[in-house]
Order: C-alpha cells, then sequence, then structure tokens
C-alpha cells in the first residue's frame, strides 16, 4: 500500500504527473484503438477514459458537498438532474461504475469523453486545491444513499479512511491502474 500523501501540493502533483502520463498513453493509440471493443477486459480503451472522468465528477461533487457541509446531489456528482438508476446501486463504487458506462457514459461520442474527462479532471483538481493539508488526515466514511452515496465524517463505530486515501483512490493511484491496462492495448 502507498504511503500517505502529507499535503494538498503533493496530491495535486502526483494527480498530475499520473493523468498527464495516463493521457499519453491513450494519445499514442489511434481512435480505432481507443474506441475497439474488449480490449480492456469488457471495456474498450475509450470507456475507461469515460470510467476515470466519471469518477472524478463523483469526487468533485462530493468534496464540494463535504466543504460546504452539504448533501451531495446527483447534477454535481453526475452531471445531471436525476439519473434513472433502476436496480443499480449508485452508493458503491461497482454500482457507479455499471451505471456510468451503461447509462451515462455510453452515448457520448469519443470527442465528448475526452472533453468531459478533462473537465472532470480539471475540475476535481480546483476542488481538491480548497482543501488544507490538515484535512487529508480526517476520517471519511461512506453513507448509503441510493443515487450518490455521501462521503462525510463518520459516526462514531462506523469504518472510516483519512482524506488523503479516498484522494489517493480515485486520482493517482487510479490513473496508474489504467495506464497499465491502456499500455497494454497494443
Amino acid at each position: 500500500m502507498a504511503e500517505a500523501t502529507s499535503t494538498i501540493s503533493e496530491v495535486l502533483q502526483s494527480s498530475r504527473e499520473a493523468f498527464d502520463d495516463f493521457s499519453s498513453a491513450i494519445d499514442a493509440l489511434s481512435n480505432d484503438e481507443i474506441t475497439k471493443a474488449n480490449t480492456i477486459g469488457s471495456w474498450s480503451v475509450r470507456d475507461v477514459m469515460a470510467h476515470i472522468g466519471g469518477d472524478e465528477l463523483w469526487m468533485a461533487g462530493q468534496l464540494e458537498a463535504l466543504r460546504f457541509e452539504q448533501m451531495p446531489s446527483e447534477l454535481s456528482c453526475y452531471g445531471v438532474e436525476a439519473p434513472a438508476v433502476g436496480d443499480i446501486e449508485l452508493s458503491t463504487q461497482d454500482g457507479r461504475n455499471a451505471w456510468q458506462r451503461e447509462r451515462l457514459l455510453r452515448s457520448l461520442s469519443l470527442d465528448d469523453v475526452r472533453r468531459m474527462a478533462r473537465e472532470a479532471h480539471a475540475r476535481l483538481l480546483a476542488v481538491i486545491s480548497a482543501f488544507d493539508d490538515a484535512q487529508l488526515a480526517e476520517p471519511l466514511t461512506i453513507a448509503n444513499l441510493k443515487t450518490v452515496g455521501w462521503i462525510r465524517k463518520p459516526k462514531a463505530g462506523e469504518q472510516a479512511w483519512p482524506l488523503w486515501q479516498w484522494l489517493r483512490g480515485v486520482t493517482f493511484q487510479h490513473y496508474r491502474e489504467h495506464t497499465e491496462q491502456i499500455r497494454a492495448v497494443r
């Protein structure tokens, strides 16, 4: 397991470097390679790009709500007012992945996915930069809200992780994981 990231500046720097590497791996591919189905398990590289952007959008919405002590909304976490969720549980990572891929992002063109991913990345880094170093150690948990989940301070007895672990998991560690998969496409 990676060590704790001790400053917001380190989180931002590691995130930028890993995202640049992720982007370079994608840039080395043709549009046909990016959109070819089943190149990374059942996903295309385009699906992975959309997944990263969708996760960043979700986390930016969660962090904005946390910062202002508000409930997260579908609009802030997904960019739409009320997602049609059916039987998908959006407070879990697997549920968000399925919903992002099948219902939110599948209809986007490759250019739209690229734009959404860039905008989500910029938004997330801007939100992270509003936090201070001391907040990285604060424990947080996720409450089950069917549509978005809710990252918040834990109540007594709830399992929690420090903010730096949440950030690592959705930024630089996440980019590195998928960069390796994308490089293997060729």
